[in-house]
């Protein structure tokens, strides 16, 4: 980056201007840098097509992933909000999912994963089917969270890999709701936060679910995905308004 200064001079013989080019130093750089790791809002997309995998705008490099084989459970809606867009993530019958290839995920520009930052997404869920899965993870497959979405509306978490699981609340079909997960990977530690009507859902100072944190990428790509348990329902779906992570404390 380039600082431009316009300097005047006055002498007895002329005046002189000078243009001078300073570099900034490193560390004036990075903190003029966006604080966002992700921000997917889908304002700019055409209703009836697939949200495009470069989210465009700002963090450069940010993305939507998901497999050729998911594609007919994908679609980007006008949102409940006038004006407005969705991605609609439904689970209608689809030939060729497997275990590996049903996630729709986004993921954030590299990043220092000790550091606070907040995963935030929006949205409502509708229908009779199967359970939603929410994975928050490093981007390489070590988990932060995963936490479960019924067609009744029971919000669970995974407390390990063996089986354990805490029910957190309910949201109930049809009710807009927000989520932010504050993560602070330096403590272990993050704190879940739902936002809806009919009362907010909070748990504090849960434990990441792997103990060793080396065990995260760092530099990481942090990730938000989402999946179906295995079946189909022409009527289960999940509307996301917007999906972000950032390290900018957002307002609650």
């Amino acid at each position: 980056m380039l600082l431009l200064v316009n300097i005047k001079l006055n002498t007895p013989m002329k005046t002189f201007r000078l243009l001078l080019c300073a570099l900034l130093s490193a560390s004036l750089f990075t903190a003029c840098k966006t604080t966002a790791i992700l921000t997917a809002k889908f304002e700019s997309e055409t209703v009836g097509s697939l949200p495009t995998k470069n989210i465009p705008g700002d963090p450069a490099g940010d993305a939507i992933e998901y497999s050729t084989e998911l594609q007919p459970r994908i679609k980007v809606t006008n949102s409940a909000t006038a004006g407005q867009k969705a991605v609609t993530f439904t689970e209608i019958n689809t030939p060729g999912l497997t275990a590996h290839n049903q996630f729709l995920s986004f993921r954030g520009i590299s990043t220092d994963f000790t550091q606070p930052m907040w995963f935030i997404f929006a949205g409502t869920h509708s229908g009779s089917g199967e359970r939603l899965t929410i994975d928050i993870t490093d981007g390489s497959a070590a988990m932060i969270t995963r936490m479960f979405i019924t067609d009744s509306g029971q919000l669970s978490m995974m407390t390990n890999f063996t089986g354990g699981e805490q029910v957190l609340g309910n949201i109930p079909a049809g009710v807009s709701h927000t989520f932010f997960v504050t993560l602070n990977l330096s403590t272990k530690k993050f704190n879940l936060t739902v936002l809806k009507s009919g009362g907010n859902i909070t748990v504090s100072d849960r434990p990441v679910l792997l103990d060793n944190i080396l065990a995260y990428a760092n530099p990481a790509r942090p990730m938000l995905s989402f999946r179906w348990d295995d079946g189909a329902s022409a009527t289960r779906k999940y509307v996301l308004e917007e999906v972000m992570i950032t390290r900018k404390k957002p307002d609650m």
